[in-house]
């Protein structure tokens, strides 16, 4: 496997990516899949056309993506926006070298602090993130059903350690 950043000749592929990804990421909150192809590829485009982001890609020996990893330049750190792994390639220390490609990726720009930003129901990646030294940063997002039909996040305590105490 290796890494490279991404191009516009890797669109088609990477828009089915990213269509994956945020249809599995409201799973995870609890919502429903309805990304489209459509805007995977209108994501892609626009990133891939910003100087202040863009994707790394991680390619099988057969030439096939099989994780990528968005990233974001804000307020002078850069940030993991998005990370994703197919599901047949997880477990397999795609997701580990895309963060370690990033991150030396990040100290040869002259930085010495790299970002994830990450759902808390995420557990899997919460998980990699606190085994490759990341910690929690700043803030956590909250929210609620206003019907209910919602279906029910879970994962908070498994993924931070958390027990919230309603004070």
């Amino acid at each position: 496997m290796r890494i490279r950043e991404a191009t516009e000749e890797d669109i088609p592929q990477l828009a089915q990516l990213v269509c994956d990804f945020w249809n599995e990421h409201a799973q995870l909150l609890g919502g429903k899949e309805n990304f489209t192809f459509e805007d995977g590829e209108r994501e892609v485009k626009r990133y891939l056309e910003m100087k202040t982001s863009g994707y790394f890609l991680a390619i099988n020996e057969e030439g096939k993506i099989v994780g990528f990893r968005r990233w974001e330049l804000h307020d002078d750190f850069y940030w993991t926006r998005e990370l994703y792994v197919v599901p047949e390639m997880r477990r397999k220390g795609v997701a580990r070298a895309l963060i370690r490609h990033f991150e030396k990726w990040v100290l040869e720009r002259g930085q010495n602090i790299a970002c994830i930003s990450c759902i808390p129901h995420n557990i899997a990646m919460i998980m990699l993130a606190r085994s490759e030294g990341y910690d929690i940063l700043n803030m956590i997002e909250m929210r609620k059903n206003l019907t209910d039909d919602a279906p029910k996040p879970s994962g908070e305590v498994e993924a931070l350690g958390l027990r919230w105490k309603i004070l």
